[in-house]
């Protein structure tokens, strides 16, 4: 790990939407699945950034086009350098997963550290037990990472949920905990992996307790107002944990009364 920028050469760029791209980049960083990376433009600044893969020699970065740094990314082409810092945080609890039922759980652009997590996973296929794969997005036209869904869908039980579609195609209409209750995962010996907005990772996981996993067995990406990287801007606190030095992978069961503690307090400044 490094607090020092370094220049990386995109080999690569793969247009999903008008505001998502992917970038390859030529990197043998090789973050852990769930932790990320600090991706900086000179002049403009840094922004954090989930590894999308799981490759010793390149770094696959999932890219909403949502800010000041997104923006100057997006506006980098195949053999632009662009800067890299980390890994940074703690990933998914691997050797609590071995030989465990898996289900992954992501929504939109929070399909990046879970990408990650399902090529280790493949890469090491005998450690793991059955995988139930379950992806929210918008509608058809949001679909990210297609080309690897249909790949996975040979080898995992995947399962994919469009909100707003009046007419899917290839794909199921419906939320993902409305897909889950249709595709119901097993849940004994099984650990749930999330990753999304924070409102619809509530719901799955109200689903999953309702299927009968506890809390314990639940884990949820925190990937929100990280900066620094390492604990010290303290943009990212929530009670006592900094999400970018404790997570931003974190047991369900651990990051709940901090929530709701903070939640309460909210409203008692209101």
């Amino acid at each position: 790990m490094t607090y020092l920028p370094k220049p990386y050469v995109i080999t690569a760029v793969e247009v999903f939407t008008s505001d998502v791209k992917l970038f390859k980049v030529k990197c043998a960083m090789d973050p852990q699945p769930g932790q990320f990376i600090e991706v900086s433009v000179p002049g403009v600044g840094e922004c954090p950034l989930a590894s999308c893969s799981f490759d010793g020699k390149y770094v696959d970065i999932l890219v909403r086009n949502a800010g000041n740094v997104t923006t100057a990314l997006f506006d980098l082409k195949k053999k632009d350098a662009l800067f890299i810092r980390g890994p940074y945080g703690k990933g998914f609890p691997l050797a609590q997963l071995k030989k465990k039922n898996l289900i992954m759980i992501a929504g939109g652009t929070g399909i990046a550290p879970v990408t990650s997590l399902i090529e280790y996973v493949e890469k090491h296929r005998r450690e793991f037990k059955e995988v139930f794969i379950y992806f929210g997005f918008r509608d058809e036209a949001h679909v990210l990472l297609s080309d690897r869904i249909e790949k996975w869908k040979k080898k995992f039980h995947v399962h994919v949920g469009l909100s707003n579609d009046v007419l899917t195609h290839k794909y199921e209409r419906g939320y993902v905990q409305e897909i889950m209750e249709k595709h119901k995962p097993k849940v004994e010996h099984t650990v749930a992996l999330l990753c999304g907005p924070e409102t619809m990772m509530g719901g799955v996981t109200l689903e999953l307790n309702r299927l009968g996993l506890t809390d314990n067995k639940i884990c949820w990406s925190m990937e929100r107002r990280m900066e620094c990287g390492f604990g010290s801007c303290g943009r990212c606190q929530i009670q006592d944990l900094y999400v970018c030095k404790d997570g931003p992978i974190f047991r369900y069961d651990v990051i709940k009364p901090r929530l709701e503690n903070e939640q309460s307090s909210e409203g008692v400044k209101k």
